[in-house]
């Protein structure tokens, strides 16, 4: 048997199939790195270009040509109230708004809020609405709506005025030409400035401005002197001048039993007495009862 014989080859391995660790994570640093740099770049470029931007720019300069506006605005006497004009009052003078308002003259006119200025004035009780207008340079108008007294509600020697929304707008001792209400159920230690009448008047008051519209609207709503609401199922108004007191019954019907009313007025002129209007329109005959005096 021939002898074998036995080659030894060293198999060396492939530097290019297998590198160091090292090698490895020193390229893992170099490609952040490279991605670092790359992300700066970008960064930087835009950067360039967003200064390079007409839009950015002139929003820029927008930006502060208000800020150099305002600061003129702010700051010159040319922008000094000088004039305070009040539009739409009657009752209320025009020292009092201004008053009430607080501004003050050769102040600048930018300096105020507004929203503070018509909680101001809308203190005082007559006053329901305010607008506020600046007229520049120089002018603030200060234009108002008035409450306006329609009724009284007697407390003891003095009278408090009362609007058709139940508004309390003034108590004082002088008794003007206007029906005083009478029977409401509002506690008189409420009846102050600005406050209203209670729910339950309210409701009634609804009624008692028809009866007031639907009188003038036949002309004779100026002889009603008082209406007394206690009873909401038989309203009462007093006529002193004619002497004669009104039962009104509901106010269903109002204009038909108003109308009545007149007719009645017509017949018994002279006379003193009561007026029963408080029936059924439909089966029942108004009638008037002379006052036996």
């Amino acid at each position: 048997m021939d002898d074998e014989i036995v080659i030894g080859i060293d198999v060396k391995e492939d530097s290019n199939n297998k590198k160091p660790k090292k090698d490895k994570k020193n390229k893992k640093v170099k490609e952040k790195q490279k991605e670092k740099s790359k992300a700066n770049k970008n960064k930087k470029d835009k950067n360039n270009s967003d200064e390079n931007n007409p839009k950015i720019r002139n929003k820029i300069a927008i930006i502060f040509l208000i800020i150099a506006i305002l600061v003129i605005l702010f700051g010159s006497s040319l922008f000094n109230i000088k004039n305070i004009v009040i539009v739409g009052n009657q009752k209320i003078s025009q020292e009092t708004v201004i008053s009430l308002s607080g501004l003050e003259l050769y102040k600048n006119i930018f300096k105020f809020n507004k929203l503070s200025v018509i909680e101001k004035i809308e203190e005082n009780a007559y006053i329901e609405n305010v607008k506020i207008s600046r007229k520049l340079p120089s002018t603030v108008e200060i234009t108002i709506e008035e409450r306006i007294p329609k009724y009284m509600v007697q407390i003891g020697e003095s009278y408090a005025y009362i609007n058709n929304q139940g508004y309390i707008l003034e108590i004082t001792n002088e008794k003007i030409n206007l029906p005083i209400l009478t029977g409401i159920s509002t506690d008189l230690s409420n009846i102050k400035l600005g406050e209203r009448l209670n729910v339950e008047d309210l409701k009634k008051l609804d009624t008692v401005i028809k009866i007031y519209e639907t009188s003038n609207s036949n002309g004779i709503a100026d002889l009603i002197t008082k209406i007394d609401i206690s009873n909401d199922k038989n309203y009462c108004i007093f006529l002193e001048t004619e002497g004669k007191t009104v039962y009104l019954g509901d106010c269903s019907n109002l204009n038909t039993r108003i109308l009545t009313l007149k007719s009645v007025l017509e017949a018994s002129s002279g006379k003193a007495g009561e007026i029963f209007l408080n029936v059924d329109l439909n089966s029942e005959n108004v009638y008037f009862r002379p006052s036996s005096n």
